[in-house]
């Protein structure tokens, strides 16, 4: 039997998974608006049908992998997050570089359509870590876009990166930009 036969054979769930990851595959190695219907189906050997009945769009499967990932990103972000104090970013960084599928799926598109559905899930992350309850974000709201934002570019951008950044070791980057942060926000505030 061929791996095409066998596919098939595949419950509702393992064909959903298997769309799935092809999808996330084929995003982050060619960008989001380059992917069709038709170039997933090729990639598993099904008919673009099949790939149908699973999904109305490209853009339902990247909500469908943003939805997996905001179930798991958040139980693993939470207990990082201080009830009151300094936010700990580079404990927040660090998590982030572990998440190394997540950002590469956060950068792989452009248009409108990928920021819409890019914008949606780091709100989802936001509002489901309740960081807005935080006592430095309810005085400064503003910057949580901001900060959430700068975070997974240069978490991104440090995972594409196969040398060190600007002559900082990898194991102390992390650090670095905690202290860039903080002194940012700190430079934010309104004098009283």
């Amino acid at each position: 039997m061929t791996d095409v036969v066998l596919a098939r054979r595949l419950n509702a769930q393992t064909r959903r998974e298997q769309i799935l990851d092809i999808a996330a595959t084929l995003f982050t190695q060619r960008g989001f608006e380059a992917v069709g219907m038709a170039d997933i189906a090729a990639e598993l050997h099904v008919s673009r049908p099949t790939i149908y009945s699973y999904f109305a769009s490209t853009e339902a499967m990247l909500e469908s992998l943003f939805e997996a990932k905001l179930e798991k990103f958040p139980e693993r972000l939470s207990p990082l997050l201080p009830e009151s104090g300094v936010v700990p970013y580079a404990a927040l960084f660090r998590l982030l570089l572990q998440e190394r599928e997540l950002l590469l799926l956060l950068n792989s598109g452009g248009g409108p359509l990928f920021r819409r559905c890019r914008r949606t899930f780091l709100q989802a992350i936001e509002s489901r870590l309740n960081l807005h309850e935080l006592p430095a974000v309810r005085r400064r709201p503003h910057l949580l876009p901001i900060i959430l934002n700068l975070l997974t570019s240069l978490a991104y951008e440090r995972v594409m990166q196969t040398e060190d950044a600007a002559g900082v070791a990898a194991d102390d980057l992390p650090d670095v930009l905690s202290s860039f942060i903080v002194a940012g926000i700190a430079g934010t505030r309104q004098p009283k």
